[in-house]
């Protein structure tokens, strides 16, 4: 039997919710999150458990990390993994939710956009030039920036459709 899997994320930025529900029908099973892993997570078989998931999104410096999942534990809920600024903890069903008021969700994408913003931004004015020297060339020049042109924009276009789903939450918050 295997003792690892991979399971697939929707995008945290699009359906945070339906991944937690997702990684808990998971635990339900005895597979439990063992790390994040390229667009989705890592799993690894074990005793079925009930637990709840939340991420946190915070930038932390090596020696705040301590304090910061010991805040954690003391309201319940246990640190699972931790990659970039994106934390992920497990709590047994009922445990007070991470983020239960307006504000704390609204901070939570204030930091979750950020760094998505600051990435589609780049991205962005990065194949705008590659598209102006590709315009403004002809000949080889012209050939590698249109290459370069084709891949940031495979980048951007995701980028800037995560950072209009973290400005949409935000925006659901307002309303």
């Amino acid at each position: 039997m295997k003792k690892s899997k991979y399971m697939m994320s929707g995008g945290l930025a699009f359906s945070e919710q339906k991944d937690m529900n997702k990684l808990r029908k998971q635990s339900l099973k005895g597979w439990h999150v063992k790390s994040f892993a390229f667009m989705g997570y890592r799993l690894e078989r074990g005793q079925k458990e009930d637990v709840t998931y939340s991420i946190d999104y915070r930038s932390l410096h090596d020696d705040e990390r301590e304090e910061y999942v010991d805040f954690f534990d003391s309201a319940g809920w246990t640190h699972v993994c931790s990659e970039a600024n994106m934390h992920l903890f497990k709590a047994l069903p009922n445990t007070a939710p991470i983020y239960s008021e307006k504000e704390s969700k609204t901070e939570k994408h204030n930091s979750q956009g950020k760094l998505i913003n600051g990435i589609a931004g780049v991205l962005f004015a990065i194949a705008v030039v590659l598209l102006a020297i590709s315009l403004l060339t002809t000949g080889t020049l012209q050939t590698i920036t249109k290459l370069f042109f084709i891949g940031v924009a495979a980048l951007t276009v995701p980028a800037i459709m995560t950072a209009a789903a973290v400005f949409y939450q935000k925006l659901k918050l307002r309303l």
